[in-house]
């Protein structure tokens, strides 16, 4: 559902700016959920087959995360920049830049698969040198395998990004559901051996992946020629516009940064908590598994912040754009306080879930109470953020991060875990320091609103 921008008063009322912000949000908490939800599963199927076959899907899926990093950039990109374009009703303008992500996903492909047909035994090899070269082999077949579908697969990311810039967010949550479905099925087929296909293990869920990708890639593009508000037109020959890969870049590339940034603070930090011990890690892993449930809602939430955000600024109307951001935040914050709430009354219980082991419950419990009361700025920091996105304020977010993640939460880890002697306690402590700290950076540059002058 896309925003409604020319709102009268009583449209405007807040039963009513919640129920655009919520026709936003739940779709992209549903998709969030399944890919959760199937990920489990994906993980339990391939798990029947052994340890090194678990271990050989999780490497290979490492390596395609990283060479997919530069899609997060074009995508965040191309969602501000087709926002503001359908806010202001240029739809053909809107299709443009579709057209390039198009063209940038699958150019992005082209080269990961060549680097994962001549080189990918050989990455996968240096990045993981201790481990046994009989699961590299075995990573290396499966990304080869998945990589035959990587230009349909690029090209779903980037078309679902665009899709909610324009404001459908319940299309790529539909596609994600078939994508979803279609893997599970072809897992259980082709994993197993169930007639008249043979069992081929590992090579098996690699190509379920693939047979997913490609009918995801597909059913996506249909939907993208199909939507009123995105006049993509591909009966030209397929060329690169520079002028708008730069504006798609000059937005996109500070995020990618700031993911990257994310990524390297997240190694060191998960450093110096492997460092504690096998228990204190495991509770860690098992205390960020229970978390990871309330990212969902903040998920949401800040997409509706960034497609709202855009496209009222597109429209000329940044009061709105301000109201909104708002609202999304308000309402990120109190279905994450809720889960809060739950975290820290029912956290042994939760934590029960994922281990069996009393040592490991007590001290994954506590984390999970800890990082409970940070739930409210949690949501307020993603929500925050995804506004400032959709204005492509991503320069800012980038510094806030950086000096959150790199220069707080590690260097606190660092002080309260090794210095003070409080181990993984210390290590949770300044994980929520840093959120609060972020949280209240993001909403100090959203409320100075120089976001809303902002051209892109």
């Amino acid at each position: 559902m896309a925003a409604n921008l020319q709102l009268n008063n009583a449209q405007m009322q807040p039963k009513n700016v919640n129920r655009i912000v919520f026709a936003l949000a739940l779709p992209a908490i549903i998709e969030m959920l399944l890919q959760l939800t199937v990920g489990i599963a994906d993980t339990a199927m391939v798990g029947r087959l052994g340890a090194e076959a678990l271990a050989a899907v999780g490497l290979g899926n490492q390596l395609l995360l990283l060479l997919s990093t530069i899609l997060g950039a074009i995508g965040t990109g191309s969602t501000a920049l087709v926002a503001r374009h359908v806010g202001a009703g240029e739809y053909e303008s809107a299709g443009s830049v579709a057209k390039q992500a198009v063209i940038l996903a699958v150019l992005i492909a082209l080269v990961s698969g060549t680097i994962i047909l001549a080189f990918g035994e050989q990455i996968l090899g240096f990045l993981f040198r201790k481990t046994d070269p009989g699961v590299v082999a075995l990573a290396a077949n499966y990304v080869a395998i998945v990589g035959l579908a990587l230009a349909f697969n690029y090209s779903l990311i980037l078309i679902n990004s665009v899709l909610r810039g324009a404001g459908d967010t319940k299309t790529p949550m539909r596609i994600t559901a078939i994508v979803n479905l279609i893997n599970i099925v072809g897992n259980f087929f082709l994993i197993y051996g169930i007639e008249p296909f043979p069992a081929l293990g590992v090579q098996g869920a690699a190509a379920a992946t693939a047979l997913a990708h490609g009918c995801g890639g597909v059913l996506a593009f249909i939907s993208l020629l199909k939507n009123p508000k995105i006049q993509a037109s591909f009966k030209q020959p397929l060329q690169i516009d520079s002028q708008i890969v730069k504006r798609i870049l000059n937005i996109g590339v500070p995020a990618a940064i700031e993911q990257g940034s994310m990524r390297i603070g997240q190694l060191f930090y998960t450093m110096i908590i492997a460092s504690l011990g096998t228990v204190a890690y495991a509770a860690h892993q098992v205390a960020l598994n229970a978390e990871s449930i309330s990212f969902n809602p903040g998920f949401g939430f800040a997409l509706a912040a960034t497609t709202l955000v855009g496209q009222f600024l597109g429209a000329d109307k940044p009061e709105l754009a301000e109201r909104f951001g708002y609202r999304s935040c308000k309402m990120a914050v109190i279905f994450m306080s809720i889960m809060g709430v739950v975290f820290f009354f029912f956290a042994e219980p939760i934590v029960g879930l994922f281990t069996p082991e009393p040592e490991v419950i007590d001290l994954a419990a506590v984390c999970l109470r800890i990082v409970a009361l940070s739930q409210p700025a949690l949501a307020a920091q993603m929500v925050f953020a995804g506004g400032l996105r959709g204005a492509g304020d991503t320069r800012g977010i980038l510094w806030i991060t950086l000096s959150g993640f790199l220069v707080i939460r590690v260097g606190l880890t660092i002080v309260l875990t090794l210095m003070l002697n409080l181990g993984l306690i210390g290590a949770w402590i300044a994980m929520c320091i840093d959120v609060y700290y972020r949280s209240l950076l993001m909403w100090t540059r959203f409320r100075r609103g120089k976001w809303k002058t902002l051209k892109i």
